[in-house]
């Protein structure tokens, strides 16, 4: 999707729920407590730094050189990219490609970052399905039985497809194969995966955990159990790449999942235009990689 749509879109989105929720939004920003938000920022440090090790772990099965300081930089630079510019990917590809240039084998380089990238949003995605079967505020979230399975169904009918055409012309692209050795090595080996979902996990948890004391910092009058379980599917919403940062989609989400949970709608927007702020901020260590070439 060109950049500037997804702008658009950010822009458009965010200018409706300003029309819509405006006003109760600029009532909540006013009585923000900010040591939620310190909290939030010593969360993204621990984030960032779980990430990178990630990253790391990740290199290191495919040989691929990567020290702790340059990883932690390269981490930072990239999200602060991701908050920047349209897209959520525009970072962590200079990371790889940055990361490709030291090192004697590019292709382990980009494809060490791609499956790190795809632990995580593994991980969010797994929460947000979990979520999603399990929270039934009223039913309002509940899929027909018939629409999942057939989702489930259709899926399944793609991929046998294709290994059935893998099979019977012996369709086996070198590139393909590469990427799979690597993705076996990388994460679905057995020593491999239960540390790369343990990892991942944590750090999905730690952006929950970053999104909670946004809602914290308004002093909302209804218990965590009752918001809590609507992060996931708001985080989830960022995953689509038609924005800037998840700007608009993320508000967008907010302001449709907590009337839901039956929350005021202005609460749910103001805890993620906090998000965003915050995670902007959080971004800005990327600087010094930016100061140092």
């Amino acid at each position: 999707m060109p950049r500037l749509i997804r702008l658009l879109i950010s822009l458009l989105i965010l200018g409706f729920i300003a029309e819509r929720f405006g006003a109760g939004v600029l009532e909540q920003l006013q009585q923000v407590d900010g040591r939620w938000l310190v909290a939030g920022l010593l969360i993204t440090v621990a984030q960032v730094l779980l990430s990178a090790w990630r990253w790391r772990f990740t290199a290191a099965q495919l040989a691929v050189p990567l020290r702790p300081g340059v990883a932690v930089r390269e981490y930072y630079l990239a999200t602060l990219v991701n908050q920047i510019l349209p897209g959520g990917v525009v970072g962590d590809a200079q990371r790889a490609w940055r990361h490709s240039h030291n090192t004697p084998r590019r292709g382990p380089a980009f494809q060490a970052v791609v499956i790190e990238r795809f632990s995580g949003q593994l991980a969010m995605v797994a929460l947000a399905l979990v979520v999603w079967g399990y929270w039934r505020p009223g039913g309002a979230l509940a899929l027909p039985d018939a629409w999942f399975t057939g989702a489930v169904a259709l899926m399944g009918a793609i991929g046998a497809a294709f290994a059935a055409l893998a099979l019977i012309t012996g369709w086996r692209p070198h590139w393909l194969i590469d990427w799979w050795q690597a993705l076996r090595c990388a994460l679905l080996a057995p020593r491999v995966l239960p540390i790369q979902l343990i990892a991942s996990i944590l750090v999905a948890a730690s952006y929950i955990g970053v999104y909670a004391t946004c809602v914290l910092s308004l002093a909302p009058e209804s218990s965590p159990a009752t918001w809590l379980p609507l992060i996931p599917l708001v985080l989830f919403a960022m995953l689509i790449p038609a924005s800037i940062a998840g700007w608009g989609l993320r508000e967008g989400a907010a302001a449709v999942l907590w009337p839901l949970a039956g929350l005021p709608a202005a609460e749910g927007v103001s805890a993620a235009v906090l998000y965003g702020a915050l995670s902007l901020v959080a971004s800005t260590p990327g600087l010094i990689a930016v100061m140092r070439h």
